[in-house]
């Protein structure tokens, strides 16, 4: 019945369904957002998540390493790209297009994207469904930077809230539950509308609606980000039972691509993974940013003036400002009159004499990211200091990361080691505190945070049935994955 009415709508709206040939496999990528390895293990103790759980003995669960910056934006450019360098946040300003660049704002992500470089597009021939970037997707394209439909996809976009009841009562029912459990039990920390609750959850049916469209028309390979998840830990913490009930919804999305996949004339490869985890932290900056009022302090320069900002605005490198842009746990520091030029280390202290140890008196900034020189740079921390090179091994002088095991230490260097390179990171980058509960400090209102390199933050997860599909970093994972699909 479900497959006439797809049928129907093809015929209807002039639809392509691609000839399936036997010896050519599809792929289905399905990217839980912001879903740790560790959430995820405890969400399947739980049960709230019944297909993931029967998926894992054909298909086990494997935790992998996405380093720093734990985001979004780094992790698809990888995924899709084969690079990811030079993006050290959700938002930062891009200086060789002389601007700042945010993930979810679509004018600047064209630009952004345009101009980087790619070693590869690995959704040529397929569709791209609520990524950041349109992954050289020639199908379906429906991303951050911008929304290219055929005007009858615009058409079943608004049809779709018609029918979508009819096709699928049990999902639009759970939609409600999670919409009216949100809006009453949580009215006090809940800052959105009604309305803007409801699309925020109902925005994965329509994802997931729109994947079963291009596997019934046999498209090769499939990519889609559930979104709702992520959200859900910012706004009460990665293991909340209200965020943990977003799970059952993607769970079911899952179980619908799945059995559609089944049916489809096209055989699929699946493969289910996340982009980054999150770590339970305290929103330091709410309900005052004091985190901006002590970087003023620890500048000392009245003639400055410290302005916070998610970008959007034109950057003036005549005036004297400095721009503190938050990405989780995560601050880049701007200053106006060098955007084009970061000051090095030994500059800032001549500038501004003592700014960065007084930085790490507060509570909130656990480290201190600064360049030393054209080539190499500096973390500073409470307990300890590591000096990178491009190149050579870190220098490692006291104990930096001492919450974290010997092991996972390496890997963050390493990581660390990459990352200072990027020319779009700030002249200064901070990185919030550790407490002693292990909650991390966020400048943005998040009871779970990414963006930095502390806790779950770091270890994604990825799921297939194929044993080709390996790797304990995001780099060779990834690539194993471009061989596959």
């Amino acid at each position: 019945m479900r497959k006439r009415l797809f049928i129907f709508f093809f015929w209807l709206f002039g639809f392509t369904v691609h000839p399936a040939k036997n010896d050519k496999k599809g792929s289905i990528t399905i990217l839980i957002d912001g879903l740790s390895y560790h959430a995820l293990i405890d969400a399947i103790k739980k049960g709230y998540c019944p297909t993931l759980k029967k998926m894992s003995v054909s298909s086990p669960i494997h935790k992998y390493f996405c380093g720093l910056p734990a985001s979004t934006t780094a992790t698809e450019a990888l995924l899709f790209y084969g690079n990811n360098q030079n993006i050290p946040g959700f938002t930062w300003y891009d200086r060789s297009l002389k601007q700042f660049v945010r993930g979810n704002r679509s004018a600047e992500l064209a630009l952004f994207e345009d101009a980087y470089p790619k070693k590869r597009n690995l959704f040529k021939n397929g569709s791209v469904i609520m990524g950041v970037y349109t992954g050289g997707a020639t199908e379906l394209s429906l991303s951050g930077r911008d929304i290219k439909l055929p005007k009858s996809m615009y058409v079943f976009k608004t049809v779709h809230y018609l029918f979508m009841a009819f096709l699928y009562p049990i999902q639009l029912i759970r939609t409600i539950y999670l919409t009216l459990k949100t809006l009453i039990l949580y009215r006090k920390s809940n800052k959105h509308s009604s309305l803007q609750t409801f699309s925020k959850i109902f925005l994965g049916q329509f994802s997931c609606f729109l994947t079963e469209i291009e596997i019934m028309r046999n498209t090769e390979k499939i990519f889609v980000d559930f979104l709702l998840y992520d959200e859900y830990a910012h706004e009460y913490g990665p293991t909340h039972s209200n965020t943990l009930s977003t799970l059952r919804l993607v769970d079911r999305y899952l179980n619908r691509i799945l059995s559609t996949s089944q049916r489809s004339d096209r055989k699929y490869e699946i493969i289910v993974l996340s982009d980054h985890g999150q770590t339970d932290s305290i929103p330091f900056d709410f309900p005052v940013e004091k985190s901006i009022k002590d970087i003023a302090c620890a500048l000392s320069n009245r003639e400055v003036k410290v302005i916070k900002t998610y970008g959007g605005v034109s950057p003036n490198a005549q005036s004297n400002e400095l721009y503190c842009v938050p990405a989780g746990s995560t601050l880049q520091l701007y200053f106006s009159k060098n955007l084009s030029n970061p000051l090095l280390e030994h500059e800032i202290s001549i500038l501004y004499p003592e700014f960065i140890s007084r930085l790490l008196r507060c509570d909130e900034f656990g480290w201190v990211l600064v360049r030393r020189s054209q080539t190499s740079s500096v973390l500073y921390g409470k307990t300890g200091t590591v000096l990178f090179s491009h190149e050579k091994s870190p220098v490692l002088m006291g104990a930096l990361f001492s919450q974290v095991a010997k092991n996972e230490s390496q890997e963050l260097l390493k990581s660390f080691n990459t990352y200072c390179t990027f020319s779009n990171n700030g002249d200064i980058v901070l990185f919030g505190n550790v407490t002693t509960q292990m909650k991390v400090y966020s400048f943005e209102k998040h009871k779970g945070t990414h963006g930095g390199f502390h806790g779950p933050m770091v270890y994604p997860f990825f799921m297939s049935s194929n044993p080709l599909i390996k790797g304990s970093s995001m780099e060779a994972l990834f690539d194993t994955i471009e061989e596959v699909i």
